[in-house]
């Protein structure tokens, strides 16, 4: 009894820290590509950077995380559904960029730019497949997984 307790207690863990590095992996891709236009930060920016994008973004994607958990008890093990699933928090996100986006035009003194891009649209898909790729290696791929409970016949 204790032992199966333990086991769903670590694949709790394990599927929280899946969701979170995925959707770090995410956060570090979007900082790289789109805020900081390729140039790479200095590594304690980064990182505190990295930090705060992952906590904004957890705060919104909760409901993906409620589709991993459906995944788990599902045994869905399928790369492709993992993908298809950060794919899925990459348009809701756009989405939500493009709910939010003032009606006006961008000021060009002040730098300002439009909400949606192409180049935004393509980083947001990248880091939406990769944040699935790498919650799929961490959690996806082992699913549903028990270990076999002997008894004696």
């Amino acid at each position: 009894m204790m032992g199966r307790f333990l086991h769903y207690l670590v694949r709790l863990l394990i599927v929280a820290a899946g969701f979170i590095l995925a959707i770090a992996v995410g956060a570090a891709i979007v900082l790289l590509f789109d805020l900081n236009r390729g140039r790479v930060p200095e590594p304690l920016a980064g990182g505190v950077m990295v930090g705060f994008l992952t906590f904004q973004a957890a705060r919104f994607m909760w409901p993906l995380l409620m589709v991993e958990f459906v995944a788990e008890a599902m045994r869905w093990r399928s790369l492709t559904f993992h993908l298809g699933v950060g794919l899925l928090g990459a348009v809701a996100t756009l989405v939500f960029a493009w709910a939010q986006a003032s009606s006006e035009p961008p000021d060009p003194i002040l730098g300002a730019e439009q909400a949606i891009t192409a180049t935004k649209v393509i980083v947001a898909l990248v880091a939406g497949l990769a944040g699935g790729f790498v919650y799929w290696l961490i959690a996806g791929r082992s699913a549903g997984l028990t270990h076999i409970e002997r008894t004696s016949p």
